[in-house]
């Protein structure tokens, strides 16, 4: 009993694996008919898997389109192995230049599920670090990096997520959903987010922009900065030009060609 367990076992997780690779640059999207077509499992055991993947946050489906693609929790897969990732290698350039202009450590940030993750940053020696490093996850909804990605997503997972949230008793708290509608409204009509001493880090600030690739927000950059040393206002007039700029940069990179955000 035990064999056969452990082989239906093996066979699940080999198909569930051969699913995933099927996805690529040139092929980010595809339907549960066109997985068939390139895989032998039967119909009904592909879309178990699918479910099942989904449901784990490996694919994503669209109801729109009715077609899957990779799910961010894919990430965690190779977090292991982030020195690889080409994403880290194209941010590092525009971190260390904005390091270098701000002499603020600079942070590059992804979605996890309902959590950011730092996958690269660019630390200045001998300043204070708050904390965080490469693998360090912080939460999305009150926080600068999260809520520049959490504006951008497409409105199922943001949905998914903010369910997700509303459970969260210091995020009700807050305002709860109708406070982030506001907040996240306010970053898509700024095309960055500010943190002035939230919740999470009450001794903060920081300011964050989005990065696109060609399948939607893929990340966000944020500076984090000691409040006695540099304003909301001076965040807005001096840092979100050139962090904009940074990001529009990246996202050129990324294979994002869309003009402005996304709205």
């Amino acid at each position: 009993m035990g064999g056969r367990n452990s082989r239906t076992m093996s066979n699940s997780l080999m198909r569930g694996l051969l699913v995933l690779e099927r996805f690529s640059p040139e092929k980010p999207q595809l339907s549960l008919a066109e997985l068939a077509s390139v895989l032998d499992v039967p119909k009904s055991s592909l879309f178990r898997i699918a479910k099942t993947l989904s449901e784990m946050g490996f694919l994503r489906y669209d109801d729109g389109s009715k077609r899957y693609s990779l799910g961010t929790r894919v990430l965690s897969l190779g977090f292991s192995v982030l020195q690889g990732m080409e994403l880290r290698e194209l941010a590092r350039p525009h971190l260390e230049s904005l390091s270098r202009e701000f002499k603020k450590t600079v942070n590059l940030g992804m979605l996890d599920k309902h959590e950011m993750v730092y996958v690269e940053r660019v630390k200045v020696p001998g300043y204070r670090d708050f904390n965080i490093g490469i693998g360090s996850r912080i939460p999305i909804w009150n926080t600068a990096v999260g809520r520049a990605v959490l504006a951008y997503l497409n409105p199922q997972d943001l949905r998914l997520i903010t369910e997700k949230l509303k459970k969260l008793p210091e995020f009700q708290a807050a305002g709860g959903e109708d406070w982030l509608r506001a907040s996240l409204q306010q970053v898509r009509l700024e095309g960055f987010a500010i943190n002035d001493r939230d919740v999470y880090k009450k001794w903060v600030r920081a300011i964050a922009v989005p990065v696109f690739s060609a399948q939607g927000v893929a990340c966000s950059i944020n500076i984090v900065v000691e409040p006695d040393e540099v304003t909301v206002e001076e965040l807005r007039t001096r840092y979100a030009p050139v962090l904009l700029k940074a990001g529009e940069e990246l996202s050129g990179a990324l294979g994002y060609r869309g003009k402005g955000k996304p709205a």
